[in-house]
This record gives C-alpha cells, structure tokens and sequence, in this order.
C-alpha cells in the first residue's frame, strides 16, 4: 500500500517522501541491498516533480540509508554502526542530568515584533508577528534556568492556547501539528543579563550566565528559536552522547 503525502502540511513535500521512504527502510519492507525504484517510478508513486524525488533521496543518501551506484542504481544499505555520534538530548530535555528536579513556570506568553536579529535569526520578514514566550525553570524553589523562545506566528498560531509548562513545544509541534522537527543547532557562549531579566534569576545585573541558544528547524525553516540563560549553580550542565545505528 502506497502511502500519500499531505500538501496541507507545514512539512515540504521531499521530507514527507524522505519519511515515507525511511520507514520502509527500518520497517524491513525494503530489505538491505535491493534496489530502490526508479527517480521516474517514485514520480508517478507519490505525484510528485523528480526534484522533491531528487531531493529525498540525496537525504537518505546523506543518512546512510541508501547507497548510489552508478551506472546501476540507488540500493538499501546494509545496517551499519555509524561512525558519528547522536546527542541523545537533542530535542527534548535541557542540558541537565535529572530534569525531574525542575519545575516550569510561565512568565509571559504573547505576540511581538521581531526586534533586533530576531527577524534575520528567525527567518521572518521585519513587519511579520512572532510568539514569544518567557519561562522560568526552578530547582528547589530557586530559579536555575530561564527561557525564551520565539516562534514564527504563521508557523503554529495556536501555541497561545497550550500548556507549554506540562508539555515540550517540540513535542506539540509534532505531536499535535504535525511540524516534522529535523534538526536542531545548539549554541553555547557566555554571556550576561540585563536588569529586566537578571531579576528572574535573581542576580546582580551584567552577572555571567551560560547562554545557550537553540535554532529549531523543520526542513530549512526555523520553527522555534530558543534562549536558555543558566546561572551558576548546583545544577551542572550534562550532555550524553551514544553511535547512532542505521
């Protein structure tokens, strides 16, 4: 059964035939070594133009799944250990060893203009309104970490209407809405607070924090761009890493 690709979605339509194809790579239906159809067959399965195709499959190429040969075709891998690593706290938990011990709370929840880079960070044009959000992480009732995050209005215009303390934006994004995240870059940098938000924290104004900015793509279009400002404190800063098997 041929799977169909949504033109109502959010999701670009070659990262809706990479994910159609990718499942039938880990579901076993596409066994290691065989050859995958056609660019033109493809075309014709999911009606799609041979660059949506084209593209997809470069991905997968790109991921592991799939090798090119030339002259021969475009075949299924065979499982492998890859030789990169996978930051398992990608996606949905901050930088902390026991997130548990945290608990959120909404400071702000509302809609703004972009302001300084925040339209050429967020890919949005000057004049194009952005949700923002301002969130307070505590740890035995002393704030720890606090959070920004900025959202595209046009991206998820419902974000006002959850509960984000209970719930992961990423997670409601893919979840709920259908918002395929695909990758996400971190940025770590030390940096300093001015009185508005230091306030939070409850330090002095220009007191150093780790700041860690967090852009959140779905294909190439950043969907959420997040600002973590940690103050020094008990809770240490925790990364895990693991190889990622393809």
């Amino acid at each position: 059964m041929v799977e169909l690709i949504s033109r109502d979605e959010h999701e670009k339509l070659y990262l809706q035939v990479f994910d159609i194809l990718k499942r039938k790579i880990e579901s076993g239906e596409w066994k290691p070594g065989k050859k995958i159809p056609t660019e033109e067959q493809l075309c014709k399965m999911f009606n799609v133009s041979r660059a949506t195709v084209r593209n997809a499959v470069l991905e997968l190429v790109r991921h592991g799944y799939l090798i090119r040969k030339q002259g021969k075709g475009t075949f299924v891998r065979k499982n492998f250990i890859s030789e990169g690593l996978l930051m398992t706290t990608i996606f949905k938990k901050l930088w902390v060893e026991d997130e548990s011990i945290f608990r959120k709370e909404v400071l702000a929840k509302t809609v703004i203009m972009p302001v300084g880079d925040l339209s050429k960070e967020l890919g949005v044009f000057e004049n194009k309104h952005i949700i923002y959000l301002r969130i307070l992480w505590q740890s035995d009732n002393e704030p720890s970490i606090l959070q920004e995050s900025f959202v595209p209005f046009n991206i998820c215009s419902h974000l006002l209407e959850e509960d984000v303390e209970t719930q992961s934006i990423i997670d409601l994004f893919e979840k709920k809405y259908s918002i395929k995240i695909t990758k996400v870059h971190n940025f770590f940098e030390l940096n300093s607070l001015d009185k508005e938000l230091a306030q939070f924290l409850q330090i002095a104004e220009d007191t150093p924090v780790i700041l860690i900015t967090q852009k959140v793509f779905s294909g190439n279009t950043v969907v959420l761009l997040n600002k973590f400002y940690k103050k020094n404190d008990k809770n240490k800063l925790f990364i895990a890493f693991q190889r990622q098997i393809l």
